[in-house]
């Protein structure tokens, strides 16, 4: 019998030795058979810094999110040998339980598991505790940071969420493609299933053949699409990585095959599959791409960090430094 069925995982939630639910977490999903962690923190600092043989300089903020952790286990890692063709890459289970404001819990996972991932070219997985409710986040390092997240769940999602990362249901060609696999099998629907301009347009199309007057104009239709995600998660919302993080990473065997991530805009693609005969609309549709090609032109070096922390804060900036873009960007023109 499946070991997921024969799991129960209410001991995860509250049990304070959080590092033998963890295991027996991903012991249930046959990630590992091991009974003991290699690694409890006594000293949550001593750990990370000694410990788990980190060598980068941590920021402020990351040390800062670092004194939200009450406890850390390194549970165990899958070494590459397991997997038909070999990499350097390893994959590290981790535990961590957080005590934090609910608004900052999905904040300092994020700052958490990035920081864990610059220090090592091997993949993370750390299995979150925040008050009687875990979450499951994935980090790996390239040209930027390849981070997801599963959304928060509680005992009565537990069950689900160990059948969904069983072994039956994962490549062992290599690291990197069990590693993605496990994503697509556990990250929140924004990640794995964005909504495309092909489907904003199609849904917009069709009410065009209503004569509905509070019919909404494009630009407030395609934001519903856009920003919906960003505004039901609200505070545990975390942006989705950039393609181009790891287009040049060192995965290139791992297949990367599934469309996660990046929404994609393509006004082109939109023209030929619904032709040139709405102009009365593009006008609208214009003004809302122009105004998200805005946003992705701002230099994020100049974000200051607690504002790229924080989704309801960026969103404002964004907005407030639009008209500042423009206009620097006129500047140049004229020189």
């Amino acid at each position: 019998m499946d070991n997921f069925l024969l799991y129960d995982g209410s001991g995860l939630f509250s049990n304070a030795a959080f590092h033998e639910e963890a295991l027996g977490f991903f012991r249930a999903a046959c990630h590992t058979s091991d009974v003991c962690p290699l690694i409890v923190a006594e000293d949550i600092l001593h750990c990370i810094y000694t410990e788990l043989n980190f060598n980068a300089y941590f920021e402020q903020n990351e040390r800062s999110a670092f004194a939200c952790i009450n406890s850390l286990s390194h549970l165990f890692s899958l070494d590459s040998n397991v997997f038909d063709k070999p990499q350097n890459a390893q994959i590290r289970y981790y535990a961590i339980s957080l005590s934090a404001d609910r608004s900052e819990r999905t904040v300092n996972a994020n700052i958490i598991v990035n920081a864990f991932a610059k220090n090592t070219s091997d993949y993370v997985v750390i299995l979150f505790r925040h008050d009687r409710m875990c979450m499951l986040s994935f980090a790996k390092k390239t040209n930027g940071y390849m981070t997801f997240f599963s959304d928060w769940f509680d005992e009565g999602k537990v069950s689900d969420i160990v059948k969904n990362i069983d072994i039956g249901n994962l490549s062992f060609q290599n690291s990197g493609s069990f590693f993605l696999d496990v994503v697509y099998m556990a990250a929140r629907p924004y990640y794995t299933h964005p909504i495309s301009k092909d489907y904003i347009h199609s849904e917009w199309y069709s009410l065009l053949e209503t004569d509905d007057e509070s019919r909404p104009s494009w630009n407030e239709y395609a934001e519903t699409f856009v920003f919906a995600h960003i505004h039901e998660y609200g505070d545990d919302y975390i942006e989705a990585p950039g393609i181009e993080d790891y287009q040049t990473d060192s995965m290139a065997d791992s297949q990367f095959d599934f469309d996660l991530l990046e929404l994609e805009l393509d006004e082109a693609a939109a023209t030929e599959a619904f032709g040139n005969d709405d102009d009365e609309f593009k006008d609208e549709e214009d003004d809302f791409y122009d105004e998200y090609d805005n946003f992705n032109r701002i230099d994020a070096t100049n974000i200051p960090p607690e504002i790229l922390s924080d989704p309801v804060k960026l969103l404002e900036w964004l907005k407030e430094n639009e008209h500042q873009q423009e206009d620097d960007e006129e500047d140049d023109d004229r020189w």
